[in-house]
């Protein structure tokens, strides 16, 4: 975000098409269609509640005033004009939510009623007393309940424009106070104080001040805190969404450690890591007798099996190839024992797969077999990709060589074959996993596709090994 851009002009310019149209751009969208919603719900929220208060209020005010007169029937129908617009602007939300600048309109209508019911008291009800009189005693408290009704809109804008709407009504109403015949501003040297404050046609100015100053403040500090709460609920948006993109692809604790960072991955590196490739055996023959439904079910149920048992051993799922899936132990940062974790993962996703045929086999359901191929050496990990689809993925010779250890599996009819360099750093690592190599048999140089120098392989003991 620019330094000093507010969260709606973020969003505004997401949607105004100031980025490419990507994941970005629609969840600005989404937020902004929310936050508009939400807006639109604690609008109707409180013009219902201050329908229903406006109501309770005439009627106990009826019920015990001792008022008579045309005083009294003024005091008693003019306030039900504010709960019939409350009620005007509930059915126009209901009815046509599109229309935005309404509230703006309503709350203008609010405030100019509340400040023709204050001006034109004394034109339909002579026994009530003068403006000056309200203007003194706080009649400014009516108005900053639409401050009140305006914060359920959860819309700074909207906040000010209600702070703007009551400071021009007040004018208004303090100008037409001012005007009335009798009002005086300043107490007479040597007359008695309180009875010239108690004059119901004496305006202290510095009351006026006042007002004005409170209402800023309120007006300042609601639509503060309200901008704070939308930036809030974008940035914990903004976190869950970027949490719930790094869990599909690293451990929990991967993502623990990720989320707590100010700062990104950062530039390209380069370091050594364990890669893990793994394939289901002839599956390609069997998807064409699949229904597409059938066949894609199937392949979610086996990488959240294999995704499970990646994430257990610390590692970090860099892909999912159809099929088969890439796998990366020692990113974004080396542990203590990389290649051990890789290895373990690999005789862990092999016993999976067997615990899983026990349920499947049953069933009807075909056997599944996989392949497993482990290397160990530098790579390459960084953001490939363009501004508009990028992804943190890793690349190099490392990443080749597991490839063809995979494919190598099948052609020695085992399930797992690993690099000599793999085997050794596990060796360094002085880990539990030492001796998981104790299964593993050496079966020496072979020449893979794309190499030019053959490698060193071990594998678990398969059929073609003990026919060797």
């Amino acid at each position: 975000m620019a330094k000093g851009e507010t969260v709606s002009a973020r969003l505004r310019r997401f949607v105004a098409g100031a980025v490419p149209r990507n994941a970005e751009a629609a969840l600005a969208e989404r937020m902004l269609s929310s936050f508009h919603d939400t807006e639109r719900t604690g609008l109707m929220l409180a013009c219902a509640v201050r329908a229903v208060i406006v109501v309770l209020l005439v009627v106990v005010f009826a019920a015990t005033s001792s008022f008579v007169g045309d005083g009294s029937l003024f005091l008693l129908l003019m306030p039900l004009g504010i709960a019939a617009i409350g009620l005007l602007q509930f059915e126009q939300e209901r009815r046509w939510p599109q229309a935005h600048w309404a509230k703006y309109v309503f709350m203008a209508v609010d405030c100019a009623y509340l400040a023709f019911i204050l001006i034109a008291r004394n034109w339909f009800a002579s026994d009530l007393p003068p403006v000056t009189l309200a203007v003194k005693e706080g009649a400014l408290l009516f108005f900053v309940a639409f401050l009140v009704h305006g914060a359920f809109s959860y819309s700074p804008r909207f906040i000010v424009w209600t702070g703007l709407c009551i400071t021009v009504a007040w004018g208004v109403v303090v100008a037409v106070a001012a005007a009335q015949p009798g009002t005086f501003f300043a107490i007479a040297p040597g007359s008695d104080v309180w009875q010239q404050y108690g004059d119901p046609h004496y305006l202290p100015v510095i009351k006026i001040v006042y007002d004005y100053v409170i209402l800023a403040f309120l007006t300042g500090g609601l639509a503060v805190a309200v901008w704070r709460s939308r930036q809030l609920v974008l940035a914990a948006v903004t976190s869950e969404r970027a949490r719930s993109n790094l869990a599909r692809h690293f451990s929990p604790r991967v993502v623990d450690e990720l989320s707590e960072r100010e700062q990104p991955f950062g530039v390209v590196r380069r370091q050594p890591a364990a890669v893990l490739f793994a394939d289901i055996r002839g599956f390609t023959t069997r998807c064409e007798g699949m229904q597409p439904e059938e066949a894609i079910s199937f392949l979610r149920e086996f990488h959240g099996l294999m995704e499970g048992v990646i994430f257990k051993h610390g590692g970090t799922l860099d892909k999912i190839l159809g099929d088969g899936l890439l796998a990366v132990f020692g990113v974004p940062d080396q542990g203590h024992g990389d290649a051990g974790d890789a290895l373990a993962c690999g005789f862990a996703m092999i016993e999976a797969v067997k615990q899983w045929n026990v349920e499947r086999v049953p069933r009807g359901q075909f056997e599944v077999q996989i392949g497993v191929g482990l290397h160990y050496g530098q790579l390459m990990l960084g953001d490939l990709g363009s501004e508009r689809s990028m992804t943190f993925t890793v690349v190099g010779d490392t990443v080749n060589v597991a490839s063809r250890l995979q494919a190598l599996s099948k052609e020695l009819g085992t399930m797992l074959v690993a690099s000599e360099a793999l085997v050794s750093a596990i060796r360094d690592e002085m880990r539990k996993e030492l001796a998981l190599i104790d299964d593993l048999t050496l079966v020496g140089p072979k020449h893979l596709r794309g190499r030019e120098h053959e490698t060193v392989v071990y594998a678990l003991e398969g059929t073609a090994l003990r026919a060797a």
